[in-house]
């Protein structure tokens, strides 16, 4: 089975602080997954780490096959989106119109995939309604 994220006993400390202690996970390819938890659980340091804003203290974790060690993840990392703590999205702009600032944000060379990702979540019909909108919308 293809793995898009995995990790093994992946730990960060903040001092006397266990943000993340000794995590195991495998998200298989094609999977959509989400982290629940209450404040503190560690559902953002994970994002931080795997995104490479943090360090872990200790253990490992791979993307899309690559070690977090090796030289080329960050070609992994350009292959996923992240929202960490305060989404940015610009309320007078359309659902497409943000992801396409997103994708210049990102430096990718086209819009491919776009059309795709609002219909992954229930999008696709929205047109160009303004983002301040959307959450009426359905």
């Amino acid at each position: 089975m293809e793995y898009v994220l995995q990790t093994a006993g992946l730990c960060k400390r903040y001092r006397r602080f266990k943000a993340l202690d000794g995590l195991t996970m495998a998200v298989p390819k094609g999977s959509i997954y989400g982290l629940v938890g209450r404040n503190g659980a560690g559902k953002t340091t994970l994002i931080r780490v795997i995104c490479g804003l943090q360090a872990p203290t200790a253990g490992a974790y791979a993307l899309y096959g690559r070690k977090h060690t090796d030289r080329d993840i960050d070609r992994s990392r350009r292959r996923m989106g992240a929202v960490v703590e305060t989404p940015s999205i610009y309320l007078d702009m359309s659902a497409e119109d943000n992801l396409k600032q997103q994708y210049r944000v990102l430096g990718l060379p086209s819009f491919e995939g776009i059309d795709e990702l609002l219909e992954l979540v229930g999008l696709a019909d929205a047109g160009k309604k303004k983002a301040r909108h959307l959450a009426h919308y359905g």
